[in-house]
């Protein structure tokens, strides 16, 4: 029997991806895999990925259900079967499923935790020499390069402080503080596709499978290269320096009476766009802000008086003078402002979906950023249920009624209960 795929529209149509992520950095991975068609079969504990207790939630049945904020937006497009691993007649249903696979992911501390289970890259490559298998973890293994901290576990801001990034993230006074979104997880999810697809494209070619070791620490020093030239040409580590930039001003966040904006002036025909726009004789004409050099130099006068300008009026007035003259500005938005954003609703950058199978509300979650002229990426349908796709797939692996329930009695297989 062969599992089907999927009928979607993405250019990963046809795909199929065992999923065994949980938490963020794999959940988001596959997330995108899954918006651009792939069929993602997300293999769960009976108690579900814990990212189903985190709201918040639309309602109580939401909650009873794990179908809070978090799960619905990264788990989307998503089929679910809920394994008891521990169980051999689950580690054989999951060994079948990865033999359909054309790739599977993880990502735990460890990839080792994956041998309690029969699971690990060795024993699955002899049942699928084609697979590629990807494994996402703090530091990384020992299997193709050293790592130091194979299975230490950890989680965004530890990644964003040991890469370095947290140490250019913060006020001029040298206060350090995380960037907002996790990016320790996202950036690496992301990482963890690219690689994914190369290695795809590779097992097309040559027939060949393989192993691919991700980890955070890796990803976030990638994401923070600039910091890694400058020390290695100056000697001299970076520090936080606001919102400004080492090389150029003005670049910075400026406020307005009812929020801020941040605009930059780099290179010099953005600055006499600027000038232009606010209309103001000491930007022509002072000496200090004559050229790049010199702006750079006195960007704390200049700062002054560029806020003595926005500070007059709201992001919507400033950002109409600045935008007729083709200024590098744009307004700090909140996420209230995005549910009313014309150009978020014209890129499809937030979409509805069912929230809950049985009360049928809908809730609105972020779109999918690829944009593809053939090959439409798309949200189709809401996050599962834990377990909400285990008897489909069971039966199309060819089980029938009898074992299917034996199974679900034994706890081996978990279905939903609405």
């Amino acid at each position: 029997m062969t599992i089907k795929t999927e009928q979607t529209t993405g250019p990963l149509n046809g795909f199929k991806i065992l999923d065994f992520t949980r938490a963020y950095a794999g959940p988001y991975a596959t997330m995108m895999l899954a918006d651009m068609g792939a069929t993602v079969i997300k293999i769960e504990p009976p108690e579900g990925d814990p990212t189903r207790q985190l709201g918040p939630y639309l309602n109580k049945e939401d909650k009873d259900c794990g179908l809070g904020g978090f799960n619905s937006s990264v788990n989307r497009n998503k089929r679910s079967i809920s394994l008891n691993l521990k169980n051999p007649d689950a580690q054989k249903v999951a060994q079948e499923l990865a033999k359909e696979c054309d790739a599977l992911i993880l990502n735990f501390s460890t990839p080792k935790i994956m041998s309690k289970y029969n699971l690990d890259y060795d024993t699955i490559k002899k049942i699928n020499p084609k697979i590629v298998y990807v494994s996402i973890s703090g530091y990384g293994t020992n299997r193709i390069v050293p790592s130091l901290y194979e299975g230490k576990p950890t989680i965004d801001m530890m990644m964003q402080a040991e890469s370095g990034t947290l140490s250019i993230t913060g006020s001029p006074d040298g206060e350090m503080y995380k960037v907002g979104p996790g990016i320790g997880d996202t950036y690496t999810g992301t990482c963890a596709i690219v690689a994914m697809l190369a290695a795809l494209l590779h097992t097309k070619q040559t027939g060949v499978g393989q192993f691919i070791d991700i980890a955070m620490m890796d990803s976030m020093v990638m994401l923070s290269e600039r910091i890694l030239y400058q020390y290695a040409y100056t000697g001299v580590s970076p520090k936080p320096i606001g919102n400004r930039h080492p090389l150029q001003s003005p670049y910075s966040l400026y406020h307005t009476s009812d929020g801020a904006i941040v605009l930059a002036a780099f290179p010099d025909r953005y600055w006499d766009r600027l000038v232009e726009a606010m209309d103001l004789d000491i930007l022509r004409n002072d000496p200090r802000f004559k050229t790049k050099e010199t702006r750079l130099q006195n960007q704390d006068e200049l700062d002054k008086v560029i806020e003595g300008w926005t500070s007059t009026r709201t992001k919507a007035e400033a950002m109409k003078v600045l935008d007729k003259q083709g200024c590098l500005a744009a307004p700090v938005n909140t996420a209230a402002d995005l549910f009313s954003n014309e150009q978020i609703a014209k890129r499809e950058m937030l979409v509805e979906v069912e929230g809950h199978p049985k009360t049928k509300q809908k809730v609105k979650i972020t779109g999918t950023p690829f944009k593809f002229s053939e090959t439409a990426a798309q949200i189709y349908h809401r996050a599962p249920l834990n377990g909400e796709d285990s008897v489909d797939l069971l039966q199309q692996l060819g089980y029938d009624k009898t074992k299917i329930d034996e199974l679900i009695s034994s706890g081996s297989v978990v279905v939903p209960k609405l």
